[in-house]
């Protein structure tokens, strides 16, 4: 009996040998082939990727692109997410707050004359780029860093779908200070209209327009996405241009749906967002959309989702989290090296020790967790 039983299991494991060296299927549990299995070069990077982690360095790896969609970039454990955390809602946690009070709190923390030149000596180094940046070389700073973002952000928008010069027509969605829409327009001719909810960034944009030429190829419309996008606007642009915006919709899904009706057929959304890594709770973010006028911060797999429901197809998710660590860092040294011009500038102390201490808990937190994903994705 012992005999015809090992037998048996020899002709089984023969026949699972040649199934899986033919690729075949069986729907029944595997028996690992005798022979050994040679680990390719690419198997080795992938184990080598998922082992490093959140723990990689920027330096290493600053960004991966080339078509790397979101179900390539995440792990067994994430995509088991996507249906739970896809479905979430993206809508406020606070059922006081309504649409137009997170616009209020939006033009408050960005647009009075102090909160902008904070920002733009902080996160902008001084330009126009105003948002959270990627590292080509170690002696880069912020606004190099957040330059290389705009940049990256373009060259992912022509990769897709090549811009037609001096006739492509732009939503630049939450333009801000207008820092993309100059570079787009410089190095495009696009037709931009920036939409956004701060009158002053809007004036402010609007003069650096003219000092640059480019007035002709830019208007601007002052308005909030919570409330919607204007109804004229349908199918009008070829491009949706929006970057770290969408953390402050406080209905993410319906802004989506806006997005989708003003895109032309055929047209890109691109779009990069400061975001919470899958499985992280809101509370463990609290400190940061507190201060960061964010009612429910986004996830990779949410994204992936509701992008899906609002009927737009993802083409490409660029991850972009492990330049964080060090944009944090740099931040925080910006406040620090430029804590008395920030004075003259009308900000108080309180502001400026209430940042020092939340970068500086930004920063231990990047470096002890996965708590924060930063990425660019590409829709058509």
């Amino acid at each position: 009996k012992k005999k015809k039983k090992k037998k048996k299991e020899e002709e089984e494991q023969e026949i699972t040998n040649r199934h899986n060296a033919a690729g075949i299927n069986t729907g029944e549990k595997r028996v690992k082939p005798n022979k050994r299995h040679t680990v390719t070069n690419e198997e080795k990077k992938r184990k080598e990727f998922e082992r490093r982690g959140s723990s990689i360095t920027h330096r290493s790896c600053a960004v991966l692109m080339g078509g790397i969609s979101i179900s390539a970039l995440m792990g067994r454990n994430e995509s088991r997410l996507v249906a739970d955390y896809g479905r979430r809602s993206f809508t406020s946690s606070s059922s006081s707050s309504s649409d137009s009070d997170v616009g209020s709190k939006v033009v408050e923390q960005y647009d009075s004359e102090q909160t902008r030149q904070f920002y733009k000596t902080v996160m902008g180094g001084g330009g126009n780029d105003i948002h959270f940046g990627v590292f080509k070389s170690a002696d880069e700073g912020v606004r190099e860093a957040a330059a290389n973002t705009t940049e990256l952000m373009l060259d992912l928008m022509q990769w897709i779908k090549p811009v037609v010069p001096n006739a492509a027509q732009v939503l630049d969605l939450g333009s801000g200070h207008g820092g993309a829409t100059h570079t787009m327009v410089q190095r495009f001719g696009t037709q931009n209209l920036c939409f956004n909810i701060g009158s002053e960034q809007n004036d402010m944009n609007l003069k650096t327009c003219a000092k640059l030429g480019i007035e002709g190829n830019v208007s601007c419309h002052r308005g909030d996405f919570n409330l919607g996008l204007p109804e004229e606007w349908s199918d009008r642009f070829d491009y949706v241009y929006s970057c770290e915006v969408l953390c402050h919709a406080a209905d993410k899904p319906a802004l989506l749906a806006e997005i989708r009706r003003v895109l032309k057929p055929g047209g890109v959304l691109v779009f990069s967002d400061i975001m919470g890594a899958d499985g992280v709770s809101e509370e463990v973010l609290r400190p940061f959309t507190d201060r960061n006028t964010t009612t429910v911060m986004g996830r990779p797999s949410e994204y992936r989702y509701q992008l899906k429901e609002a009927a737009l197809r993802e083409v490409c998710y660029v991850d972009m989290s492990p330049n964080l660590e060090e944009f944090f860092g740099l931040m925080l040294k910006q406040v620090e090296d430029n804590y008395d011009n920030l004075l003259k500038e009308g900000l108080t102390d309180e502001y400026l020790q209430n940042w020092i201490n939340s970068l500086s808990d930004r920063v231990n937190v990047v470096v002890t967790s996965h708590v924060y994903c930063y990425g660019v994705v590409i829709i058509l």
